[in-house]
């Protein structure tokens, strides 16, 4: 509702129909399409990882029949299940009879939806690969709040990528955040292509996961637990 009434001012101060390639229905489905998209990513293994690193639960990680990394996702995934049906179905639902956000096409629609699989995994893996970094830090509560930050601003929550100098947007597409966040937006607005944008995201999930693999193998051999 704060960006439906800032972006109404900022259009009729201007008097311009199209900002950076937006028109304002276009904006107000964006910061919709942007609430979804951050209901569904959304991930805090990094305080998990920490949390159960610090209490001395991470010995019971350890035990289980499956490894740290498919725990973790799973553990993260049956959150989202909740998140999606409490919260990412009636912003949906209240953006499509409130705010005027359009049905995409259903080739949209479908590449939206595997792209949000793919936004997921992808912040994901860079949340828990700054978890990981608790097994040599053991604290990382500040930069759980500047990754989160980074994400979200270097991933088009706050403000679309296209208002970012040209520079500045040459160097995005060369990072994994705006393939966490602003992506699938794009998709759903059909501003993206769709192909190339679902592979740059499994290329991204690909590398991330590999990463991970390895920093994960470290991280087990400095662990130790007492009494457990």
């Amino acid at each position: 509702v704060i960006y439906y009434f800032l972006w109404k001012s900022v259009f009729a101060y201007t008097g311009a129909p199209v900002i950076r390639g937006f028109t304002f229905p276009e904006m107000v489905s964006y910061y919709v399409l942007s609430m979804i998209v951050g209901f569904f990513t959304w991930s805090e293994v990094d305080k998990w990882i920490e949390s159960d690193l610090i209490n001395g639960w991470m010995a019971k990680g350890m035990l289980k029949p499956i490894g740290l990394t498919p725990w973790y996702l799973s553990f993260e995934m049956g959150i989202n299940v909740y998140n999606i049906i409490s919260q990412m179905i009636p912003v949906f639902l209240i953006g499509l009879l409130f705010f005027g956000l359009p049905l995409a096409p259903i080739a949209n629609l479908l590449a939206f939806a595997a792209s949000l699989i793919l936004a997921f995994l992808i912040y994901f893996g860079i949340a828990y690969l700054l978890g990981l970094g608790a097994f040599w830090m053991r604290r990382i509560t500040g930069l759980r709040r500047v990754r989160r930050t980074l994400i979200a601003f270097l991933g088009g929550s706050f403000i679309p990528l296209a208002f970012f100098p040209a520079g500045m947007q040459a160097v995005s597409k060369f990072l994994p955040f705006e393939y966490a966040r602003s992506v699938p937006i794009l998709i759903y607005l059909q501003r993206a292509p769709l192909v190339q944008s679902l592979l740059i995201q499994l290329v991204w999930v690909v590398v991330i996961y590999t990463i991970i693999h390895f920093v994960a193998k470290r991280a087990v051999r400095r662990f130790v637990s007492v009494g457990l």
